[in-house]
């Protein structure tokens, strides 16, 4: 396959794996502030408020009918670049004073309905 192709691919793939993760996140009480949010360290994926803290959110999603959804761990390098994201995002005006934490959202896509897990506090 192409790699142009592959990458497309993968971009829609992340794209609907976010909105599922949105529309699960707000039926669960999040408030989504932000999707894509670019800093200094990186993109955050999502940006939300749940229980008076700021939520970095990782979405992993997967095409293969039947597979577990992605819940693995974070690498290192990201888990670190997500901290780092966290930490300047709460030294903003706006977010000042605000804790955060990191939660990771996995999606399925297969036959049927996306299957959705999240997994608070990832960090």
């Amino acid at each position: 396959m192409a790699r142009a192709a592959r990458h497309g691919r993968e971009r829609l793939l992340g794209w609907r794996g976010e909105r599922a993760a949105c529309r699960v996140l707000r039926a669960r009480g999040y408030r989504l502030l932000g999707r894509n949010v670019r800093t200094p360290c990186g993109e955050v994926d999502l940006l939300a408020e749940h229980a008076g803290l700021l939520v970095l959110v990782e979405v992993k999603a997967t095409a293969r009918a039947g597979a577990a959804p992605p819940l693995h761990a974070l690498r290192d390098r990201q888990r670190r670049r997500l901290e780092a994201a966290g930490r300047w995002l709460c030294a903003q005006p706006a977010l000042r004073r605000r804790g955060f934490r990191l939660d990771l959202v996995a999606v399925a896509f297969g036959k049927g309905a996306p299957v959705v897990s999240i997994r608070p506090d990832a960090l």
